[in-house]
């Protein structure tokens, strides 16, 4: 007794009693933390709630409606997960660690992106030309002491232990710190500096930067290594989440720019929708109905009109058939004229692209002297911009100064002075734009041919040169089963692309897109019209998926055609 009394006294404590004193563990301390987190996401719950409020207000800031919709959306997930959160972090659950980590994450993004509108922070970057005009002194010092940082920097790595590289280095930082303010300060044409005062008062502002500002923090928190041994997180889990931070820019970019959009453009199909129009109507799938209905009719006439269809249908075709003569009829004649044409033109222009592609990539991939140059040659319709490239088109085309009559008086196809009107003809125009379209594209194919050119053995092509066999059956038993992929690859874009076609018709057919008389009208085409022209977001809408499925159920037919064929050969 004596000496543990000695002992103690002395301060010497056995380990027991130094356990006792030490200060909390790592994991204890963030239990503390995870309290507080689980207040922030009750508070974020309660901001949910408001923000929703703030996007569903009218009046004079009330929000377009595809971004009001999007903000309440986002507003009701963030309001469950939130609470959710809420709970587990309280009960220690393992999902609830990703949870919060989500719901932080994008509601810093919101707040953030809320902020900056709020301080004018992206007008001043649009205007930021102006701004560099005004302060441009202050920008080349910047320039100065960035170049004397560099500088320092090659110092330093010929001589470490040299003192001016370390000086150079610290004045260089100082000159670029003390320009940036002064050009911060000068590059203001929107006042947004200057009104940061006034914008802290607007409670929508403050309590913006408040959220992003708590949701930073709690995303830091939730991010650290003891957050992740209180909630037990595996190795694959963190794994995951990392991936996730480094894929959300663009992920969000994504859901933001094409999967809601998408789908609410599905919802809106199912609505008389009109942009000038409050009140929206439900209609189910009329609209589809409109777009897809036929109706057909004998006649006693071979050129029987309007009268023999259904009243609200128009004459699509008149057909002969066993002597008969009938009348088909549509709801929407535009729509199926250019389900018309885009099927003419797709017939026409993907064999036109892709043929003389992966022949003219053979001879490119031959090693002649030069074919590196026409390589880019044939390369340049590709990256060429659009427009320009059609409206050289369409100088080529006209009827009086046009080159192509110009030759074609040339070799005598026509007749001088008889100038062919390709593009208001109803016969030439569709056909203007099948070249057109295949001259832009063929060169691209040409290039991807070549790529799978590289991946053909060279010991085939030496095997059939020491069976005697000549250029066409090389190209015929070895070259074309070879690139079989390839050209799977290139006749599934091209013909998209074919779908979906809508510039070169824009621009060429003017001053009628679609012109003449609906000879060059395509899908695209007529849903723009009835969207941006009539006013008809509801039915553009669901002409927009209809020409999905149609891409969609033409695409996997070639996918599954490849399929089938691939393992047909495989078994033979």
């Amino acid at each position: 007794m004596g000496e543990a009394s000695a002992i103690a006294l002395s301060g010497d404590a056995p380990d027991a009693t130094r356990a006792e004193r030490r200060p909390d563990t790592p994991a204890e301390a963030f239990r503390r933390t995870a309290t507080l987190l689980s207040i922030w996401h009750v508070i974020g719950a309660a901001a949910s709630v408001v923000g929703m409020l703030l996007a569903s207000r009218g009046g004079d800031q009330e929000l377009p409606w595809m971004p009001r919709y999007a903000l309440q959306g986002f507003f009701v997930f963030a309001f469950a997960v939130n609470l959710a959160a809420a709970y587990g972090i309280r009960t220690t659950a393992r999902w609830a660690r990703p949870a919060s980590l989500v719901v932080n994450y994008l509601l810093a993004v919101v707040a953030g992106s809320t902020t900056l509108h709020q301080f004018n922070a992206f007008r001043a970057l649009g205007d930021l030309g102006e701004g560099l005009f005004k302060a441009f002194v202050p920008f080349l010092v910047i320039c100065v002491g960035l170049i004397a940082v560099l500088v320092a920097g090659q110092l330093a790595a010929d001589d470490p232990t040299a003192p001016v590289p370390r000086t150079l280095r610290r004045i260089g930082l100082g000159i670029a710190a003390v320009a940036g303010v002064w050009f911060v300060i000068l590059a203001d044409p929107t006042g947004m500096i200057s009104s940061i005062g006034d914008t802290l008062t607007k409670p929508l502002a403050f309590g913006a930067l408040a959220i992003t500002i708590g949701a930073a923090l709690a995303c830091r928190a939730m991010w650290s290594r003891d957050a992740a041994r209180h909630f037990g997180t595996t190795r694959a889990t963190e794994d995951t989440l990392s991936g996730l931070a480094f894929l959300s820019p663009n992920l969000i970019g994504f859901l933001v720019f094409f999967a809601f959009p998408l789908l609410f453009s599905l919802w809106v199909s199912f609505f008389d929708w009109k942009t000038t129009n409050t009140g929206r109507e439900f209609i189910g799938l009329d609209n589809y109905v409109r777009a897809l209905s036929l109706d057909i009719s004998g006649a006693d006439a071979a050129g029987a009109g309007n009268e023999v269809l259904k009243p609200g249908y128009q004459v699509l075709m008149h057909m002969d058939w066993f002597g008969q003569n009938w009348v088909l009829g549509a709801r929407d004649i535009e729509f199926w004229l250019s389900l018309r044409n885009i099927v003419v033109f797709l017939v026409l222009a993907v064999p036109l692209a892709v043929l003389p592609a992966l022949g003219l990539s053979s001879i490119l991939a031959s090693k002649l002297p030069g074919m590196k140059v026409f390589r880019a040659i044939y390369f340049i319709p590709s990256v060429a911009g659009v427009i320009g490239v059609a409206i050289v088109w369409g100088q080529m085309f006209d009827a009086t100064i046009g080159w192509i009559n110009y030759l074609l008086d040339v070799v005598g196809v026509s007749e001088a002075g008889q100038g062919q009107a390709w593009l208001s003809e109803r016969s030439t125009a569709l056909l203007s734009m099948v070249i057109v379209f295949a001259w832009m594209n063929f060169g691209f194919n040409t290039v991807l041919y070549l790529a799978g050119h590289q991946g053909i053995p060279k010991e085939l092509y030496e095997a059939a040169e020491i069976d005697g066999a000549n250029t066409w059956q090389v190209f015929k038993r070895i070259t074309v089963p070879q690139l079989r992929n390839t050209t799977f690859y290139v006749l599934v874009t091209t013909s998209i692309l074919a779908l979906q076609l809508f510039d070169i018709v824009w621009i060429l057919s003017r001053p009628e897109p679609g012109g003449p008389n609906n000879a060059t009208s395509t899908p695209v085409l007529t849903l723009y019209e009835e969207a941006f022209q009539n006013n008809s977001q509801g039915y553009a809408s669901a002409l927009a998926w209809i020409l999905f499925l149609i891409i969609f159920g033409f695409t996997f037919f070639q996918f599954r055609q490849q399929r089938d064929e691939s393992t047909s050969g495989g078994v033979s």
